[in-house]
């Protein structure tokens, strides 16, 4: 299997066991947003609340990935990983405790969200900036890049056992269920990360202020052009096509006619089968023109997908459409994530991952929270093709306009060794 070159980084043991970690810490999450989503639209019965509860869980990635990054760059990586891996395993533990003895409210599961987050996205920091010490430059990309496709190609893994445990036993299947199966997940990932050898720190010296360490951080993104471009990508690529979780609820309650979140999990399973499927494709991929044609290919079709999932009315249409979502913005974003670890010195890799991580998970929690009020108002078939053109036409003026997306179009990558 490590011949393969899609899998080229899985040749090394710490990875595998990293990677395996990442993919089922993202499995534990998704397990725990998608039944608490459905849970909160059976109670309220509005968008707006499941609006509300997507954006206490996505909150803390706005407010804590700045500190999230400081801790990956000071505290050894590995360590910090298993400690908030054991954090949001805590708070899913209360939520199924809570669920057991039938006393979850919204107000408890928007907290314990919140908390979860906050382990999450200072795990993404640490395990990003762990991997690139695990493996050799030459490796380092396609290691990025499967890396990447466990964010979103992880609600596959999921997705699959609420599946089979809704059509086996749709008694058995409930929101308590789903916790424990949330938990259990995230105990593998624990055990997963138990086992890297590696260890990986970033600022030997850590003597100086944390303010003055996140301010390093951030006057680096913001002075450097070949981060601060893929930044803002990644801000407007968030914001208007990936901000979609607060209307999927309604959308397959009101659209296609479920009764339960079984419809709702095959849409976020299809989501997860396109990114599992293309970044895989996009890991095997090492020609640097390819990589570039790719970027610009996927962000049109990441504008395209929803719209299309948009002026859907069966489930085979939104199944196909979420597929081509899934797979067209995972590349999109492995990609990015990919050229701002090339460009980011060891030094201040947590950092710039945090704030990365702050772009694209802080702008999607206001997102979330704005469409999930809009939804109420006009409809989500509405808010999907609105925002799918929106991002189609803001991309379209950035490509044309920025020189160094010109030069990745072309193959050339001379802005990485200006900037590493």
């Amino acid at each position: 299997m490590i011949n393969i070159p899609h899998l080229a980084a899985m040749k090394y043991r710490d990875y595998s066991f990293t990677w395996g970690a990442n993919a089922l810490g993202g499995a534990s999450t998704w397990t725990f947003l998608i039944a608490s989503q459905w849970f909160v639209l059976e109670k309220s019965d509005k968008s707006a609340m499941v609006g509300l509860f997507t954006f206490a869980s996505m909150l803390p990635f706005l407010l804590a990935s700045p500190i999230g990054g400081l801790l990956a760059d000071r505290i050894e990586r590995k360590k910090l990983t298993f400690i908030t891996i054991i954090g949001g395993l805590a708070t899913i533990v209360i939520a199924a405790v809570l669920s057991i003895t039938d006393v979850l409210q919204l107000w408890h599961l928007s907290v314990l969200a919140f908390i979860s987050g906050c382990c999450r996205t200072t795990q993404e920091s640490s395990i990003t900036a762990l991997v690139t010490n695990i493996v050799d430059r030459k490796d380092l990309m396609n290691a990025i890049t499967l890396n990447a496709a466990t964010r979103h190609g992880s609600r596959a893994i999921g997705m699959a056992f609420l599946l089979l445990a809704r059509f086996g036993n749709a008694d058995f299947a409930n929101t308590s269920y789903f916790l424990i199966l949330s938990a259990l997940f995230a105990v593998g990932a624990a055990l997963f990360i138990s086992l890297v050898k590696k260890e990986s720190i970033g600022e030997i010296n850590s003597t100086g202020s944390p303010f003055s360490g996140m301010a390093e951080g951030m006057k680096y993104i913001y002075t450097n052009r070949a981060v601060a471009i893929f930044i803002i990508l990644v801000a407007f690529h968030c914001a208007l096509v990936m901000s979609f979780d607060s209307i999927l609820p309604a959308f397959t309650r009101d659209i296609l006619g479920s009764s339960n979140e079984s419809l709702l999990a095959l849409l976020v399973l299809s989501f997860g089968v396109g990114s599992a499927i293309g970044t895989f494709l996009m890991a095997g991929i090492t020609s640097d023109k390819n990589k570039g044609l790719m970027l610009v290919l996927t962000a049109f079709v990441s504008g395209l997908a929803p719209i299309a999932l948009g002026f859907s009315y069966n489930p085979l249409f939104s199944f196909a459409s979420c597929i081509v979502m899934g797979g067209s913005q995972s590349i999109f974003m492995s990609l990015t994530a990919t050229y701002v670890q090339l460009v980011a010195p060891d030094r201040l890799r947590g950092r710039v991952t945090s704030l990365y991580i702050l772009h694209a998970g802080g702008i999607m929690a206001f997102a979330n929270l704005g469409y999930g009020y809009l939804s109420d108002q006009f409809g989500a078939p509405e808010i999907l093709v609105t925002t799918g053109v929106i991002f189609i036409v803001i991309f379209l003026a950035l490509r044309l306009s920025d020189p160094i997306l010109k030069s990745i179009s072309r193959g050339e990558t001379s802005f990485i060794q200006q900037t590493a």
